[in-house]
């Protein structure tokens, strides 16, 4: 039988401690992540943040994976928010209300996974040889005016927000391309 990662009770070797110590870490960064988005100390925090919460924990979900992680956290009634709640009212041992932020987000940075599915970061590798298929010249980079039209037309699409936040990030402002080479490790980095 295979060890996957939703087991870690099965590793003897790990001191509870240092597994304390990890889940206290876990638990201090959802928190703070949250209060930086929070509405007026309500617990509350709007919906249209979860995805930068969520990316900021290092977890990089696709953008269906994040819209059932939204709707796992909203109320029946939707509100536009999301609770922080890190005890959950249990009846019978199901819980009356939906997983909430604190609960998910300690699942996901635990496991890595979601419904089933691995949330792990591309490696750099695998990012740069993304990039050099957006580059069939071999030049090295990619214009950003070329690359803000791929991303807002094609596949999972970025709004104007992301596409100019990414921007802002990964071109270089003189020249406006993006130097790939420099720019994979920073994506593949936890």
């Amino acid at each position: 039988m295979a060890a996957s990662a939703s087991n870690w009770e099965e590793f003897t070797f790990i001191p509870a401690s240092r597994e304390t110590r990890r889940r206290e870490k876990l638990e201090a960064d959802i928190k703070a992540i949250f209060k930086l988005f929070e509405r007026d100390g309500t617990g509350l925090c709007d919906i249209r943040e979860v995805g930068t919460m969520v990316r900021a924990l290092g977890v990089n979900p696709r953008e269906a994976q994040l819209d059932q992680m939204i709707q796992e956290m909203e109320s029946d009634q939707s509100t536009g928010y999301i609770k922080y709640c890190r005890d959950p009212v249990k009846n019978g041992g199901k819980s009356e209300e939906p997983r909430r932020f604190y609960e998910l987000m300690m699942d996901l940075l635990i496991t890595h996974e979601f419904n089933g599915e691995l949330l792990v970061r591309d490696s750099e590798e695998i990012i740069l040889k993304a990039f050099e298929t957006l580059d069939p010249d071999k030049k090295g980079y990619i214009d950003s005016d070329y690359f803000k039209d791929l991303m807002t037309t094609r596949g999972e699409r970025f709004n104007s927000d992301e596409v100019l936040e990414l921007l802002n990030a990964a071109a270089d402002p003189e020249t406006g391309y993006i130097k790939y080479e420099d720019y994979a490790p920073i994506l593949a980095c936890d």
